[in-house]
């Protein structure tokens, strides 16, 4: 599950491609919802939520960031949902759920492997074939409104060290060809933190060694609005405030000097790699067309993307810096660490859904 959609997915002999279809249509339509098996299932997410979330000051501050960041739009609600929806979520909301969105018309099957296109697009209309569309809830616009100021909280939590994030409003890709923008938000992220020898490893942590950890991260693909995240631990004796100034001394020195021609290479090598490689499994194949479709991206232009990218040039890095990484667009959260309580032994639930 994601933030803007649910992926169901197995991997199976091909001579099992037929019978995986057609359990996968009775799950589209005919989903039983018992009320006790229902009941247990929402403990087990709940659990998981408390593993993965309320357990784990790192998960818990981007979920109070967000929550703050966004005002508005869904985005700002948790994927899991907060705790206070699990404990009264019932089985008719969920079959509510499922009636509106589980139609054929509102997906998209994603076969990968060694199999022939005309066999796998009969076996869907067999299988899929009769089951008729719906129509589907009008989704209304949810635009976020203008930030008019930087936004500040502080989470307390019990942590071993303490932490910050720094939320950037920022653009995704909604024309391949014709949008820059995002592109060089994808460089810049890669500049900073794409590799060893990027600008946070070399200056934050190893220079200064003013952090044990620091990082940036920007996905360019989503359906709703994007965000460009820096975030890091400061090392023992520093303090978040001065790791906030250091992320930002970092932005401002490319607002001011740009990024040098070998660096951007450099970045650009990691970052491409990094995109062809990850397609090496037939999994990830079938993923990266699936969740390209599903943010209303054909996934035939995957190859242009890379283009886009390649084309990024160093004055495109400079500007998105100077465009983007001003404090009226930014959400700042600090971890104010407590002390950890004794040892338990801990342990994932017995099922992870999320």
């Amino acid at each position: 599950t994601s933030r803007d959609y649910t992926a169901y997915f197995q991997q199976v002999p091909k001579q099992q491609l037929s019978e995986m279809m057609q359990l996968e249509a009775d799950r589209m339509r005919h989903l039983t919802l018992d009320p006790r098996e229902f009941a247990h299932e929402i403990k087990v997410v709940m659990e998981e939520r408390r593993w993965r979330t309320e357990d784990r000051p790192q998960s818990l501050l981007f979920e109070q960031l967000t929550a703050v960041a966004f005002q508005t739009h869904p985005y700002r609600v948790p994927i899991i949902g907060w705790m206070n929806d699990l404990e009264n979520l019932a089985p008719a909301d969920a079959r509510t759920w499922y009636d509106d969105w589980y139609a054929p018309n509102n997906a998209y099957l994603v076969v990968v492997g060694d199999v022939e296109h005309q066999e796998v697009f009969q076996l869907a209309e067999k299988h899929y074939g009769p089951l008729e569309a719906r129509q589907l809830p009008v989704r209304k616009p949810q635009d976020e409104p203008p930030q008019l100021g930087i936004r500040r909280l502080t989470v307390r939590a019990p942590a071993e060290l303490p932490m910050v994030m720094m939320a950037y409003k920022a653009p995704v890709i909604r024309n391949v060809d014709q949008d820059v923008d995002p592109y060089a938000l994808e460089m810049l992220a890669a500049v900073l933190a794409g590799h060893d020898a990027a600008r946070f490893s070399r200056h934050l942590i190893r220079q200064q060694r003013l952090a044990v950890e620091a990082t940036a991260s920007y996905d360019s693909t989503a359906r709703g609005p994007g965000i460009f995240y820096l975030y890091g631990s400061p090392s023992e004796g520093r303090t978040a405030a001065e790791l906030e100034a250091g992320l930002r001394a970092e932005i401002a020195d490319v607002q001011e000097n740009g990024v040098a021609a070998d660096e951007l290479v450099r970045a650009k090598a990691q970052l491409i790699a990094g995109q062809i490689y990850k397609l090496d499994s037939m999994f990830a194949q079938a993923m990266e067309i699936g969740q390209l479709e599903a943010v209303g991206i054909p996934y035939t232009l995957n190859r242009r993307l890379l283009e886009k990218l390649q084309a990024v040039t160093a004055e495109q890095v400079q500007a998105v810096a100077r465009k983007y990484f001003r404090d009226p667009q930014l959400t700042v959260a600090d971890l104010d660490p407590q002390p950890l309580p004794p040892a338990s032994g801990e342990r994932a639930p017995s099922a992870l859904r999320h």
